[in-house]
């Protein structure tokens, strides 16, 4: 049985560097971080906060204007609405990243229905538990040795206010979505990982397989 894998990690105000690493792009040029395959960086797949669909090449060019600090920072002014400033160390986004192991992502990945149902079942994950409007945006990294997709949100309540304590407070919490998440992936053929699971992508993928774009609503 495969495990299904969710990671979290909150960020708070310098994202420049894991903004390279997420969109692989900085300064309207494309990148690879070490642990990626540069001749795979191409095939990424992107999605901004409406659901579009970018094609590696087209996100480069949208966060050369866009990038991830200001992303977030758009999003949470968007629905920030308390007078008090928000605090330099508060968490201002958080990254959750999904995936299982190789021969897992190889067999999701190859179904072109299973692939998008994946992808939509990880979106709706993050989306119950933060609501529609947090989403900053979503990412298919295929240029490293496993699968997997990233999202990131802003930790902003139904009242206005940033708090990521209000959605994920501490290692009970995070257990929670973990267990929750493993229940939605069991229609892949995975069950619940180990708690602190410190699970890496170090190799980049060998195996290409042909992934089409496709925008959340549709």
């Amino acid at each position: 049985m495969s495990y299904a894998v969710m990671r979290m990690i909150k960020l708070k105000s310098d994202l420049r560097g894991i903004g390279k690493h997420i969109d692989r792009s900085f300064g309207g040029e494309t990148i690879s971080p070490q642990n990626a395959n540069p001749e795979e960086v191409s095939r990424n797949i992107h999605w901004d906060n409406t659901g579009k669909s970018y094609s590696q090449n087209e996100w480069t060019a949208y966060t050369k204007e866009n990038n991830l600090q200001k992303r977030v920072n758009d999003n949470i002014n968007k629905n920030y609405t308390q007078d008090k400033k928000i605090r330099a160390d508060a968490v201002k986004a958080i990254e959750y990243v999904f995936t299982s192991d190789n021969q897992k992502m190889n067999e999701i990945f190859s179904d072109d229905k299973l692939y998008q149902s994946w992808i939509k079942d990880n979106r709706d994950f993050v989306s119950e538990i933060y609501g529609e409007n947090n989403i900053v945006s979503m990412h298919l990294h295929c240029d490293e040795k496993t699968y997997h997709c990233e999202i990131v949100v802003t930790p902003v309540t139904k009242d206005g206010r940033l708090s990521a304590k209000s959605f994920i407070d501490g290692k009970k919490d995070l257990s929670a979505q973990q267990t929750a998440y493993a229940e939605l992936m069991k229609k892949y053929g995975m069950e619940r990982g180990e708690l602190g699971s410190t699970a890496k992508h170090q190799r980049p993928n060998t195996r290409k397989i042909n992934i089409r774009k496709h925008d959340w609503n549709r």
